[in-house]
C-alpha cells in the first residue's frame, strides 16, 4: 500500500491576520493535537540557524509567539509544496503544508510513522504524497 494512503492526518486552518512578515492560521478543523489552534507563516528573515529557507512554520505553543516552535519549510521543488520534520512523542513525522500565498486556507498533512523510508528515498516519497495529493 502506498505510503500516501497510510496514517496521514489533515489539518485545515484558515487565514486569520496579515503582517509584513508572517501570515497567522486559525484551525479549522478538530482532530488530534499535532498543531495548535495558530500557526504563523513567517518570512525568513536570516536571524536564526536555517539556511537555504525563504519560509518558517511558527507553532503557536506558548503564550510568547517569540519563544515558540519554530520549523524550516523546505520547498518540494512543486509550486506551493512545502515539508518539515515535526517532532512528536513517538519520533519524527512528514509535515507537508499546501500553502499558497494568495489563499485563505492552508492544507497540512501530517504522516506520523513515515520515517521508516530511506533517506535515498525520501524526495521520491515525498513527490508521490504530492502527486497523489486531492485523490
Amino acid at each position: 500500500m502506498p505510503i500516501f494512503n497510510n496514517h496521514q492526518h489533515i489539518i485545515i486552518y484558515q487565514l486569520d491576520e496579515v503582517k509584513k512578515t508572517f501570515r497567522q492560521y486559525k484551525k479549522l478543523t478538530e482532530g488530534k493535537n499535532f498543531l495548535s489552534e495558530l500557526i504563523r507563516i513567517e518570512k525568513n528573515n536570516g536571524y536564526n540557524s536555517f539556511t537555504g529557507l525563504s519560509n518558517l512554520l511558527r507553532i503557536r505553543n506558548t503564550t510568547n509567539w517569540s519563544k515558540c516552535t519554530v520549523l524550516g519549510l523546505r520547498a518540494t521543488g512543486i509550486t506551493n509544496f512545502y515539508y518539515t520534520n515535526l517532532l512528536m512523542k513517538l519520533g519524527n513525522a512528514l509535515c507537508i503544508v499546501c500553502y499558497e500565498l494568495n489563499e485563505k486556507e492552508m492544507e497540512i498533512r501530517i504522516f506520523p510513522r513515515f520515517y521508516q523510508c530511506p533517506k535515498r528515498d525520501l524526495h521520491i516519497r515525498i513527490n508521490e504524497i504530492i502527486t497523489n495529493y486531492r485523490k
